[in-house]
């Protein structure tokens, strides 16, 4: 199953980040593991998905929430009843921890 709203949202949230912050296109592909410019071409357009392994690598090089790309990335993948039993769990799970 595969989410198309969800892929493009992230999709454009990561051009418009390399933009703002002015980070070369090679720089960013190596630094997320895109090893290929169709590869990477593909994904901005929405074509494919982001990876989870490469969530780490974005937030970082993006600065942007690690959870927030994470979120994002999943909801890729899953629709929005996974993705609410995913935000329960993490929801709870912090609140457990500020206990």
């Amino acid at each position: 199953m595969s989410n198309p709203e969800a892929r493009l949202a992230l999709a454009k949230l990561i051009a418009d980040r390399i933009v703002e912050l002015g980070i070369e296109r090679e720089y960013f592909m190596k630094a997320v593991g895109f090893t290929k410019e169709s590869t990477f071409t593909c994904y901005l357009r929405g074509y494919s998905n982001l990876s989870l392994w490469q969530v780490p690598y974005v937030a970082r090089t993006l600065q942007l929430d690690e959870r927030r790309v994470l979120m994002m990335c999943l909801a890729q993948i899953h629709d929005n009843r996974v993705m609410g039993l995913f935000l329960r769990h993490m929801k709870s799970r912090k609140r457990g921890e500020l206990a």
